[in-house]
């Protein structure tokens, strides 16, 4: 796996995690980020402070 690629799945993982810790779909929330779904989840920066 190149470096790159490393990368982009720890990122993808890191976000599963925290998803998964603060409660939203990890695919809802890469929609949203994406543009494909309606913006319904914030920003996972928001629920952090949230839960803090």
């Amino acid at each position: 796996m190149s470096g790159d690629g490393r990368v982009a799945r720890d990122t993808m993982l890191g976000l599963m995690k925290t998803c998964r810790k603060l409660g939203p779909s990890f695919w809802r929330h890469l929609g949203d980020r994406l543009g494909l779904a309606d913006k319904a989840i914030p920003p996972l920066a928001t629920l952090v402070v949230t839960k803090a």
